[in-house]
């Protein structure tokens, strides 16, 4: 089963303290721990095969800790999220008296399953109902009816209408770079979950995310509004992010903010967690930081989003983290 292996992977390539059991040592109670946390899982214990069991976990209290360890594994949320999005190996059917444990499991499983299923599928959604769209890593250049230019960056989509005297575009999901072309009759419009963004002829970015709109202007003056609120009015390097929650206009690098057309990502003094989440949006897969405490580090420093792998390899190199790779799917850090 894949999440013994998982759980195998991570413990038994972990540093001990020296005055605890020796590696090779503690190797093996994690096999162990798992092999008993396996069966007993899967309910095909006998009697005897119980009071085994307990004398194993009797024996030393290395025993008891190990199999601590891997139930507590198993019921990490972030782990089991990860775990989710990727095919367990296949399984025999099997009877045993706990079947009706198995059916208690199945359905939260079942549910939870759809949900993925729906997010997983929600930008190819996106993407049927766009005119422009990009995959995971892509990113993509298009020019548009009235000259402007929009660049989509990865996992993005737009839908325009330019029909008569209406210049606007609808964000579905992701960032865009908008290079509009000037026309004082004309305003520029851009719709997306949270806001809109008016415009005559100006350089700015939109990014949608899942409970916010972030609005960045690289050159000339935009206006932001948010349910026909009175707008905002962001100049050269202001970035306003409106939401459930609507920030302060702030002052930002609109140099940094855009260097993701180039092909890179720029971060100083960022979170590890933020850069993790802004890597993962340019790779396949899931990325997940087990020890929260890790999420507070600092980085600063370019990365090349063409290859995300080599920047996660980057990280590791000069952070106190150690990833394991599981699948070329999930990668763990801790």
């Amino acid at each position: 089963m894949l999440v013994f292996d998982v759980y195998n992977a991570l413990m038994t390539s972990q540093p001990n303290d020296p005055s605890e059991v020796s590696d090779l040592g503690q190797r093996r109670i994690s096999q162990q721990a798992a092999d008993w946390f396996a069966k007993l899982r899967n309910g095909q214990v006998t009697e005897e095969e119980r009071r085994h069991f307990q004398r194993w976990l009797a024996a030393d209290p290395a025993h008891s800790k190990a199999f601590e360890e891997i139930q507590a594994f198993w019921d990490d949320s972030a782990l089991s999220k990860g775990l989710k999005a990727i095919p367990l190996s296949s399984q025999g059917k099997r009877q045993s008296r706990f079947s009706s444990l198995h059916y208690r499991f199945a359905v939260p499983l079942i549910a939870a399953s759809l949900i993925l299923a729906a997010v997983i599928l929600q930008p190819y959604l996106n993407c049927l109902q766009a005119d422009y769209c990009t995959s995971v890593g892509e990113s993509r250049s298009i020019q548009l009816a009235d000259g402007s230019t929009i660049t989509l960056n990865s996992q993005s989509a737009v839908k325009a209408n330019f029909q008569g005297n209406t210049r606007q575009i609808h964000l579905l999901q992701g960032e865009v770079l908008f290079e509009v072309k000037r026309n004082t009759a004309q305003p520029f419009l851009v719709d997306a979950q949270f806001s809109q963004t008016r415009v005559l002829g100006t350089r700015f970015i939109v990014r949608e995310d899942q409970h916010s709109d972030t609005i960045t202007v690289i050159n000339g003056v935009v206006a932001v509004s948010q349910n026909q609120q009175q707008p905002a009015i962001l100049h050269v390097n202001d970035q306003l992010t409106v939401g459930e929650v609507t920030g302060r206009i702030q002052q930002v690098s609109a140099t940094k903010a855009s260097a993701w057309t180039s092909g890179h990502l720029v971060f100083d003094s960022a979170n590890l967690g933020v850069v993790i989440k802004e890597i993962s949006r340019y790779r396949n897969g899931t990325v997940i930081i087990k020890n929260s405490r890790l999420k507070a580090l600092k980085v600063s420093g370019r990365f090349d989003i063409r290859n995300p792998d080599k920047a996660l390899q980057a990280l590791e190199q000069t952070l106190p983290i150690k990833m394991y790779r599981l699948t070329p799917w999930l990668v763990v850090i801790m």
